[in-house]
């Protein structure tokens, strides 16, 4: 079993102690860069944006990981994204790299990058520069908040869960951060996360990692934008002392699946403080032909700007569920399709239920819940999928208006 712990982050498993400093590279004087290191190197895996326009810590990062699959520290900074920056902008994301490795007296290669913020402006490497060695000094075993709240741009709030799972070996312990806030979709959204285990994981358990980013991280929309810099890194140190394949075949599923608790609810707190939300919709597509098309789906009506506008208005208008679903490409028949809000049936076999006076009440209580579920029954397989979209309001056209100005 495992159990959630309060206050946990990155800093929850042994072996792991971050910082997070003020720098100066946003211009509100909140904190701004952010460090995460490993005691000893950690197994390393990470799954980055695949939009065809990647920032420079992702090249990075990619070409250090493609020889060696392991890390010791993560550097991260925010306000500034290093994206679209040339060959200066690389030389910068290598600098950050070296200074760390340096300061941190670490081999080459060792330090991943990863920057968050404005596209288009040349990284201020004189604060970076300056903000490496105060990173360092202040790097503590307790600091997992101090982390999350560096790496925020955009968020309105703080990021952070850990879980502990009892084996009969012992304690294992996982953490985590993201942030994350606009441009989020997948596949990834624009959003930085790190996860952190002191279990030893085999090198083929990057599988099972991306399978948990399908159900996670790539199962959320706030607006339908990928972004230049969207990285997942997973550090797993083994300091616990114990190894994956020590495992009984019920603990490992008791690890995959509080693994996948904590990226689950990292990726609802993204949608949860998706720029200008005020709701938090689950998106469940049962009985379908397959989880890759119920995801779809569930992911394609996420996306719709006039159901996030109703969801914003509280506006119970199932019609732009059902033609939004129609819309995406996956295999339905309308007249087999059934479809809820929470637990009021609103369609049934592809018609209308007539709602008598009490069931309306209860239709729009849903619709007005700060957090609610919608599910479609598309009753052609057996197979579900989620997603998780929040609403389109006033405030996001603001937020976005105005971004750099």
């Amino acid at each position: 079993m495992y159990t959630v712990l309060e206050k946990g982050g990155v800093c929850s498993p042994k072996g792991f102690t971050a910082s997070g400093i003020c720098a100066g590279i946003k211009a509100s004087g909140n904190a701004d860069m952010a460090l995460l290191k490993s005691e000893k190197a950690a197994r390393c895996f990470a799954v980055f944006t695949t939009n065809k326009v990647k920032a420079a810590p992702v090249l990075y990062d990619k070409a250090a990981l493609e020889h060696a699959h392991f890390a010791s520290a993560v550097v991260v900074n925010s306000g500034n994204a290093n994206a679209c920056t040339g060959e200066q902008g690389l030389r910068d994301a290598e600098r950050m790299a070296a200074l760390t490795e340096e300061a941190l007296k670490l081999t080459p290669k060792s330090v991943l990058v990863c920057s968050t913020g404005v596209i288009g402006h040349l990284m201020p490497m004189d604060k970076i520069e300056a903000g490496i060695p105060k990173l360092v000094e202040k790097l503590r075993a307790d600091a997992s908040e101090e982390f999350g709240r560096a790496i925020l741009t955009t968020d309105l709030a703080l990021k952070s869960h850990a879980v502990e799972i009892q084996t009969e070996k012992g304690v294992v312990t996982i953490g985590g951060a993201c942030k994350g806030s606009g441009m989020i979709h997948p596949n990834m959204a624009t959003m930085l996360a790190f996860i952190t285990t002191d279990l030893a994981l085999p090198i083929d358990f990057f599988a099972e990692f991306r399978a948990d980013i399908a159900d996670s991280f790539n199962a959320i929309t706030v607006d339908g934008d990928t972004s230049t810099n969207d990285t997942c890194i997973l550090l797993a140190n083994g300091m616990s002392g114990i190894k994956y394949e020590d495992l009984t075949l019920t603990e490992q599923g008791e690890f995959r699946a509080a693994l996948m608790l904590v990226m689950k609810e990292l990726a609802k707190d993204i949608v949860r403080d998706g720029e200008g939300a005020t709701k938090l919709i689950e998106l469940c597509i049962e009985k379908a032909e397959s989880h890759e098309e119920a995801l779809r789906m569930a992911r394609f009506i996420g996306t719709s700007n006039l159901a996030k506008c109703a969801m914003f208005g509280e506006d119970p208008n199932w019609g732009r569920i059902l033609s939004s679903a129609g819309s995406s490409g996956c295999n339905m028949v309308a007249e087999h399709t059934d479809l809820f809000f929470g637990d009021v049936q609103v369609l049934s076999n592809g018609r209308p239920v007539q709602l008598n006076e009490e069931q309306t009440n209860a239709l729009h209580a849903v619709v007005r819940q700060r957090e609610y579920k919608v599910t479609l029954v598309l009753n052609i397989g057996h197979a579900s999928a989620s997603a998780f979209t929040c609403d389109l309001s006033y405030d996001y056209v603001k937020i976005n208006a105005e971004y750099t100005t």
